[in-house]
């Protein structure tokens, strides 16, 4: 049985973000410098809220292993939540995105989690604004017969300019260099097409919009997998100059205190970029990577 609640502001900062993500209690807390009025003191007081939110059946909980021992819980919208924040007529997700998490899907969704957290807070600190965001397996990409869809899509603006960044979680459990369907190769090869797609049409209809471009963001787990991501990014693009693929280990990204302009990822030439950059003609200070594919086996058959 739900009761009545009365949300305030910081509610509804609060759901709107369980509106993109589930969430443990610690990236809520994280999060909460970033919502409306003022941020939870502490888990405690956030807790005792979360239970109100139960309570009104605007919110679902689990219980979560947490990886030094013990358990955490993490929160989900109900449909009830999901039309007290979206709105009755927005389109409901599918039942999945109610539901408990899958547990082959647990490490995947909460890597996403914690992108998706840091993002959103970020963007607060820096006065960035969050123009739309996508959920995941809501966005595809597809350029003739391949399609390609990103964990999560993010249109920021700052300072009258616009940044289109589509995230791809990678867990290495994909192969890098590969014909599967699933393969980065794959995914890189249609991100590739749909980008040249893209620029045809803008080139056709005479330059009318806004040139058409995007960054696709992997966040990985090592830094010897970025590298490899983008050595194989350098080697199928089309257009060696365009700044498609960046890279770099997850845990870099969230622990940066600045990790929308700091100069964290690097690109398929080996260049470090930010995600943000307002100067994309200043020249940056660090030094460039040299990225080279890793030999497989020496003894594996050319």
């Amino acid at each position: 049985m739900s009761t009545l609640v009365n949300l305030s502001p910081r509610d509804v900062s609060l759901l709107r973000l369980l509106s993109w993500t589930p969430a443990t209690t610690a990236l809520l807390f994280r999060a909460s410098s970033a919502f409306e009025g003022e941020p939870f003191i502490n888990e405690r007081r956030l807790r005792e809220r979360l239970q109100s939110l139960c309570g009104a059946g605007a919110v679902r909980f689990w219980p979560m292993a947490q990886a030094g021992g013990g358990l955490q819980n993490y929160y989900k919208l109900t449909p009830l939540g999901f039309d007290m924040t979206c709105g009755i007529e927005a389109p409901r997700p599918s039942r999945a995105f109610f539901a408990e998490v899958s547990p082959s899907l647990v490490v995947h969704t909460f890597r996403l989690a914690e992108a998706i957290v840091e993002t959103f807070r970020a963007c607060s600190a820096r006065r960035v604004t969050i123009e739309r965001f996508i959920r995941e397996n809501e966005l595809a990409f597809t350029a003739g017969d391949k399609q390609v869809q990103p964990d999560c899509f993010f249109r920021l603006a700052a300072a009258r300019r616009l940044f289109n960044l589509a995230f791809e979680i990678d867990n290495s459990m994909a192969s890098v260099d590969a014909n599967a369907t699933n393969s980065i190769r794959q995914k890189l090869t249609t991100y590739e097409r749909y980008q040249e797609m893209l620029l045809s049409q803008w080139l056709a209809a005479g330059k009318k919009w806004e040139r058409p471009r995007f960054r696709v963001v992997f966040l990985t787990q090592s830094i010897s997998r970025a590298y490899h991501i983008l050595a194989l990014a350098s080697e199928i693009a089309r257009t060696p100059s365009r700044r498609l693929v960046y890279a770099a280990p997850l845990d870099t990204f969230v622990t940066d205190s600045d990790p929308l302009f700091a100069s964290l990822f690097l690109d398929h030439a080996g260049n470090w970029q930010s995600l943000v950059n307002l100067h994309p003609t200043a020249p940056c200070l660090k030094a460039p990577v040299r990225l080279a594919k890793p030999v497989d086996s020496p003894l594996a058959v050319c």
